[in-house]
């Protein structure tokens, strides 16, 4: 399959870089930032293109994979180009398929909202379709895009809930983590101790709630013991505002989401 990425930062590379495994993919890439994709010089079927012009053209998917901020020119090097059977698929985060269309005068459009943890496959994609897509061509994306992890079709209404909790969350886990971290440094544990505890402290209480079907807030009674150690500890998050902090958090996300 012949698949195009405009934009070859943090999403687009990780596109690349996963669904090259498939030895029969060849790629048509393009950046405003020469040095970001010169690693893929290298690369049999990768070609290293000089236009947005030419990775469209040349490509039966597009990924379109620049910042919301930096769509707008992009959108206009694709309005006169000739859309045949070609399929452009979006990642912009609050960029709507009807603005998509109307800006690049496309109908066959693929709007997709992928993690960092794509990059392993165990991430989760949210997907949705122009109506000119079909059931066919539905099927086919959906294998192509089976090395990224699952993909979930989801109603476009929905997909800036689904940004935060999905492609921003990672970052959120990643300073929770980094704070349980820091604060095992603090009362005496060895860095690299410290890490490997705290990482498998958090899987170990993910798989358990799925194991078993269990709600978070069964797991945290379970664990406390009257007036003991993990209960003094609940009090103090509890007393400091972290979850209100964390929702706070979500939901700022979630309204700079709505305005992009």
């Amino acid at each position: 399959m012949k698949i195009g990425i405009i934009g070859v930062g943090n999403i687009g590379s990780m596109i690349l870089e996963v669904l090259d495994k498939n030895d029969e993919h060849e790629f048509y890439i393009f950046n405003r930032s020469v040095d970001k994709i010169r690693k893929y010089e290298g690369y049999d079927n990768v070609k290293v293109c000089t236009s947005v012009k030419e990775v469209y053209l040349n490509s039966e998917y597009t990924f379109l994979c620049v910042k919301p901020q930096q769509t707008p020119p992009v959108y206009e090097e694709l309005k006169n180009l000739e859309e045949g059977t070609r399929i452009l698929v979006s990642t912009a985060a609050g960029k709507r398929i009807a603005d998509i269309s109307k800006a690049t005068n496309k109908d066959r459009i693929i709007r997709i909202m992928p993690t960092i943890t794509s990059k392993i496959s165990i991430g989760i994609t949210a997907v949705c379709y122009t109506n000119s897509i079909t059931q066919e061509e539905k099927k086919q994306f959906e294998v192509l895009m089976t090395p990224l992890g699952e993909l979930m079709e989801l109603e476009e209404e929905k997909f800036d809930a689904f940004t935060v909790l999905n492609s921003s969350g990672p970052a959120f886990v990643a300073f929770i983590l980094e704070s349980f971290i820091e604060g095992a440094i603090n009362i005496g544990v060895n860095p690299d101790y410290a890490r490997d505890i705290v990482l498998r402290t958090f899987e170990g209480s993910i798989k358990l709630l799925e194991h078993v079907n269990m709600e978070p807030s069964r797991l945290k009674y379970l664990v406390s013991s009257p007036g003991g150690v993990t209960i003094r500890g609940l009090y103090e998050l509890e007393k400091n505002g972290v979850k209100g902090s964390i929702m706070s958090a979500i939901y700022e996300a979630y309204k700079k989401s709505q305005e992009l």
